[in-house]
């Protein structure tokens, strides 16, 4: 099991960076203006929900055997690479509406999308053996 956990610490640490990503990019939306604020943090909201999600399926994967660990860290790539996509779009239409905040969200999403794919090829070669 070596592997596994070798793979879910690298995997916790890039959902805790995103966390603190997204910790950063709600403080930004706090800056908006009340009614574009709501819309922010229900988006916000739902990719924390969806965050919290893989750590949890990650957790849980530790009690798995054989290779279906493997199947469920795979699930968790895809998963935050579809937070990452819903990340972008949520920075884009931020930096739109606000300038200021929206360049912080960007930094934010550029720094945790580059130490994500940069710490990938790591991540993949504990799910190939």
């Amino acid at each position: 099991m070596a592997t596994f956990d070798q793979y879910q610490a690298k995997a916790k640490e890039a959902l805790e960076t995103l966390r603190a990503q997204l910790d950063e990019l709600r403080v930004q939306a706090d800056l908006a203006q009340a009614e574009a604020r709501d819309k922010y943090e229900d988006a916000i909201d739902a990719l924390r929900r969806r965050q919290s999600d893989l750590r949890a399926r990650l957790d849980r994967a530790k009690d798995e055997s054989g290779d279906t660990w493997q199947a469920i860290a795979k699930q968790v790539e895809a998963g935050v690479d579809e937070i990452g996509d819903a990340f972008t779009k949520l920075a884009a239409e931020i930096d739109t509406a606000l300038s200021k905040a929206g360049q912080a969200a960007k930094k934010g999403r550029d720094a945790f999308l580059t130490e994500w794919t940069k710490q990938r090829a790591e991540r993949e070669k504990l799910l190939t053996g």
